[in-house]
């Protein structure tokens, strides 16, 4: 939503509410963009951030155009009395219901559990649930919130974006609200996923408009995802075997692989309709866990000298993406088994098939995990090779 409509909403609303007891003029209030919540270990207290809209950075007749947004923080001993806090640094009345974004600093997410985090959130009705979450990866809360986007004007805005973009293309991440943290907080099955953000390029003129007239300016980025165990970040997961929890809750929306075709090179296939089917059963105290992936590919660019005419090629290639993707997902169950939280959830999806011998391991469901043992098999066929039938003569 642009800063003009997020204008306009409100004024439909004073109109709309122009009758009511409690309405207010569009000068005496101030709309949340985005809020941050950090830890302070050494005065253990909580740091709230709150990102408010500048209304005053409307662009005039004249073109001229100030910063969207600004920035107030304070501390409490609580998120409720740092966020309390905060008003004393702001004239006009917050209101929380347009928030976009909750972001969250990697020392509270690590210090703290989540319970008391989003606990405020969920009691709280003037927030909503539905908001995406992430977590300020190696970076103070305000450097990721309050670098001015160059495209997108709004950080918030453009940090779900980005969001959105990567997981819908690369299946490295995916959507995280504060509903799906707190359901996997309730679940004694399941850990929680946050993504990480991380500022890059940072300079002086991060936080200014200086900041737009920058080709190569300073930017936010999705970098990586985040692994919880009783709620307590305990390390991330980065890179292709990230997308193993995406494919174990079907969640691909499509991907690509890189297929080695000689010593230097390689061809890059993308996958569509990728499907799993997982199985777990106990077996003594050990979770066995049978996932099987069924996935429809295509080949979209070549750098080595193949003939997809023949049909040897095709099924080649379908076996080097088989392996290549079982051994992502093996890869990206090893790392989070080590960590020793079920990102996966795998005792929900045991609770869901023997509800019984679930219950036998419950409590300790994490330590649980760590014995699993996992096999993968995969199955890719190749429907499509482009336009073109043979490569160039490399």
């Amino acid at each position: 939503m642009t800063i003009k409509k997020y204008i306009v909403s409100f004024m439909i609303l004073t109109v709309i509410l122009s009758g009511c007891s409690n309405y207010k003029e569009l000068n005496q209030i101030s709309i949340v963009l985005a809020m941050g919540v950090d830890y302070l270990p050494k005065e253990k207290k909580y740091e709230m951030i709150l990102q408010i809209l500048n209304p005053s950075s409307i662009a005039t007749q004249s073109g001229s155009q100030g910063v969207p947004i600004i920035s107030l923080e304070d501390k409490g001993k609580t998120i409720s009395e740092a966020a309390r806090n905060v008003t004393k640094k702001g004239s006009r009345t917050n209101i929380y219901s347009h928030i976009a974004l909750v972001v969250i600093g990697e020392t509270l997410a690590r210090e703290k559990s989540l319970n008391y985090i989003f606990d405020v959130f969920e009691r709280d009705s003037k927030i909503r649930v539905n908001i995406p979450v992430v977590i300020a990866r190696n970076k103070n809360v305000d450097k990721v919130m309050n670098n001015l986007a160059t495209l997108d004007k709004l950080s918030a805005k453009s940090i779900v974006g980005k969001i959105n973009n990567t997981s819908a293309l690369l299946g490295e991440n995916q959507k995280t609200l504060i509903r799906h943290a707190i359901s996997a907080i309730s679940s004694s099955g399941r850990e929680p996923i946050i993504n990480g953000a991380s500022l890059k390029n940072e300079s002086e003129s991060s936080e200014t408009l200086e900041d737009w007239g920058k080709v190569n300016s300073s930017f936010d980025m999705i970098n990586g995802t985040g692994i919880f165990r009783n709620a307590k970040l305990v390390g991330w997961l980065d890179g292709p075997p990230a997308k193993s929890i995406q494919v174990v809750d079907n969640l691909i929306k499509e991907t690509n692989l890189e297929i080695p075709c000689n010593k230097k090179e390689y061809d890059s296939m993308e996958l569509t309709r990728v499907k799993s089917k997982t199985e777990i059963k106990m077996k003594g105290n050990i979770p066995i866990i049978t996932i099987k992936i069924n996935s429809i590919g295509h080949i979209d660019e070549v750098l080595c000298n193949d003939n997809f005419d023949k049909a040897a090629s095709l099924k080649k290639y379908e076996i080097s993406a088989e392996n290549v993707l079982k051994q992502s997902v093996e890869k990206g169950i090893t790392e989070v088994k080590k960590l020793g939280g079920d990102a996966f959830g795998f005792g929900e999806k045991l609770y869901t098939a023997n509800p019984k011998v679930y219950k036998k391991y419950e409590k300790n469901w994490n330590d649980t995990f760590k014995k699993a043992k996992v096999t993968v098999s995969v199955d890719v066929k190749i429907n499509d090779v482009g336009m073109r039938k043979k490569a160039y003569p490399y």
